[in-house]
């Protein structure tokens, strides 16, 4: 099993309002995995899932369209993390599918490591 505990030194719900899309201030790691997407704004929720992964974000293929700043609330299936978050930026994909950026504000948890 893939274990991913974070290693950034940002604190928790500290953003990233000065990163730049060539040079990001934390690696993300090339997974899929599959997340729970759910917007207070809409009551409904999605299962999704990712492109990469970091600790305070990630690449989600998604069914349906988000604005950028919307709030959402992400918790990942296979391990116990669980964030609120915003979208960063949402992109067409392919066959009518999108991309979303999320940044995470203090998760909690593990992406991989199940609750005991």
């Amino acid at each position: 099993m893939l274990g991913f505990g974070c290693w950034s030194s940002r604190p928790n719900g500290e953003e990233l309002v000065d990163t730049l899309l060539s040079g990001r201030k934390e690696p993300r790691i090339a997974v899929k995995m599959f997340v729970n997407l759910y917007s207070r704004d809409n009551p409904s929720f999605e299962v999704a899932p990712t492109i990469d992964i970091s600790c305070h974000g990630a690449r989600v293929v998604t069914k349906k369209t988000w604005q950028p700043n919307q709030p959402l609330s992400v918790r990942s299936i296979r391990g116990n993390l669980y964030s609120h978050a915003r979208v960063v930026y949402c992109k067409p994909h392919a066959d009518n599918f999108f991309v979303i950026g999320i940044e995470m504000y203090g998760p909690t948890g593990d992406w991989t490591k199940p609750n005991r």
